[in-house]
């Protein structure tokens, strides 16, 4: 897994710009494990289907009297136009306007999108239970965190996504590794892809400042990066000891110089799929299991500990929008925080030139670097009581079908050629950060396993590094937990 090499990287960019999160991850906490089922596979080659973005295949779809779909979705300003939109100068949201003329068009319908505005980033989550259990049948279509939607299908608000017409989870827009994940028994409630694209904005990235790597004498980290030489000890070693008063005030605060900038908590997070921290796995018989190496995660702990609260040269307790701004301002040499921040205004239009690498290694002995996406990431869901499937099913394949030519090209044109056309290598780091997303189905399921996947990020919050006394205390509530889901989606208890 470790093959490439940099005289791949044009080939590499020429795959990133066709490649999206749909058709490339993998999993290492279970890799022996089939990758796809009969009812979803992104392999098409014996289904008939020929090209699966050939839009032409939409034409012969009929929704009869159906002129509006309705869907919900988020009003937060991270994601409101990220479905539908009006149409903008911004490149991005023009090409997200694009694809909506063109399902509109192609389908002859209107979309309706409500966006709503709550008091965190999920929303819709007070809205659709009461609408679904009032049985309104206005929407069709909910679209919303993987955060906050789970529930939901733990619940049975949602449809079976293999009972929809028109919607074919078989097709290489859809993520059949995010399937593999949240899918447990035979039915699948959620979906994510092309579709959505916060699958790429909400990935957990490095940044790099060229000028301060060369000032403070700093070996290439693409070079690193390449010769699987960086491991969490290699980035510790650089980072530790770099630190200025910037103001001259005599304190150590977010306006001096640091050699990394990070997130307390989201920050740790990223470091759970970056060391391959996995905690609850989908067995073969399709079931939910715990699976927590306790002494790697003890491990772990005591890393981040000291990273996070004993480090001269870290600055942490930073939102990703304010490391954004500190970075673009040239005093953070390191900076890892979420894609999305190429789109700041800041980081637009920053002066000095940065690079993009994934987390590092836990240690050189793993076989590959590996990716978070934030649980803020879109899913696509029916409610159970949409009347008219066959149109949600029409609107969903269409949508993740159109945005390869449209939103995720566009994307790839501002992520990459405004600051990176120059620079092939952070092409070649990104199709690989994007390739090696990995996701635990303690994350899709937080709520409904007490929080499990965030053991890392209680402790380092609470500032404390005793993971084996955290982990006696509440590991059987997390199996009773998992033994409940299990229940809920209609596996025998025990």
């Amino acid at each position: 897994m470790m093959k490439r090499t940099l005289t791949l990287l044009l080939a590499l960019l020429m795959v990133f710009l066709a490649c999206s999160l749909a058709s490339c991850n993998k999993q290492a906490d279970n890799p022996d494990a089939d990758t796809t089922s009969p009812s979803n596979s992104s392999d098409n080659e014996n289904d008939g289907s020929g090209d699966d973005y050939d839009l032409s295949r939409f034409d012969g779809i009929d929704l009869g009297d159906v002129t509006e779909v309705h869907i919900l979705s988020r009003g937060h300003e991270r994601h409101r136009n990220e479905i539908t939109c009006e149409d903008s100068s911004d490149e991005i949201l023009h090409s997200i306007y694009v694809r909506q003329l063109t399902i509109e068009e192609k389908l002859g319908i209107k979309l309706i999108n409500d966006k709503v505005e709550e008091t965190d980033e999920h929303g819709g989550r007070g809205e659709l239970p009461v609408l679904v259990n009032s049985g309104d049948t206005t929407y069709s279509i909910y679209a919303s965190s993987y955060y906050g939607s789970s529930n939901f299908a733990v619940s049975g608000l949602f449809t079976d996504l293999y009972d929809v017409p028109n919607l074919d989870t078989n097709r290489s827009y859809w993520s059949s590794y995010f399937t593999e994940k949240s899918q447990i028994g035979n039915s699948l409630y959620m979906i994510t892809g092309d579709a959505a694209i916060s699958a790429t904005r909400f990935l957990f990235v490095t940044f790099f400042n060229k000028q301060l790597i060369n000032d403070y004498g700093i070996e290439d980290p693409f070079a690193l990066v390449q010769n699987k030489e960086w491991t969490y000890d290699k980035m510790f070693s650089i980072v530790k000891d770099i630190y200025v008063d910037t103001n001259n005030n005599g304190e150590k605060d977010a306006e001096d110089t640091f050699g990394l900038g990070l997130n307390n908590y989201l920050g740790v997070d990223a470091y759970t799929s970056a060391f391959d921290l996995m905690c609850v796995r989908i067995n073969e018989e399709k079931k939910a299991e715990l699976s927590v190496d306790v002494n790697k995660y003890s491990d772990a702990t005591n890393k981040l500990y000291t990273l996070f609260w004993q480090t001269d040269g870290v600055l942490n307790k930073q939102d990703p929008d304010n490391l954004a701004k500190i970075f673009s301002e040239n005093r953070l040499v390191f900076s890892q925080s979420w894609l999305y921040n190429v789109e700041s205004i800041e980081m637009r239009n920053m002066k000095n030139g940065y690079g993009i690498i994934p987390y590092p290694l836990y240690n050189s002995d793993q076989e590959d670097y590996y990716t978070f996406g934030h649980d803020q990431i879109t899913i696509f869901a029916v409610p159970k009581t949409c009347v008219h499937t066959d149109a949600a099913g029409a609107v969903l394949e269409l949508m993740a079908a159109a945005s390869k030519s449209t939103v995720i090209n566009q994307y790839y044109e501002i992520a990459l050629k405004y600051r990176y056309a120059p620079d092939p290598t952070s092409s070649a780091m990104l199709d690989l950060i994007r390739d090696n997303f990995l996701l635990d189905t303690g994350w899709v399921y937080c709520e409904n396993l007490e929080l499990v996947s965030r053991m890392l990020r209680t402790l380092i919050e609470n500032k404390s590094n005793n993971f084996a006394s955290y982990y006696a205390k509440y590991s059987e509530s997390f199996e009773q937990a998992i033994d409940k889901l299990n229940t809920d989606f209609g596996f025998p208890e025990g």
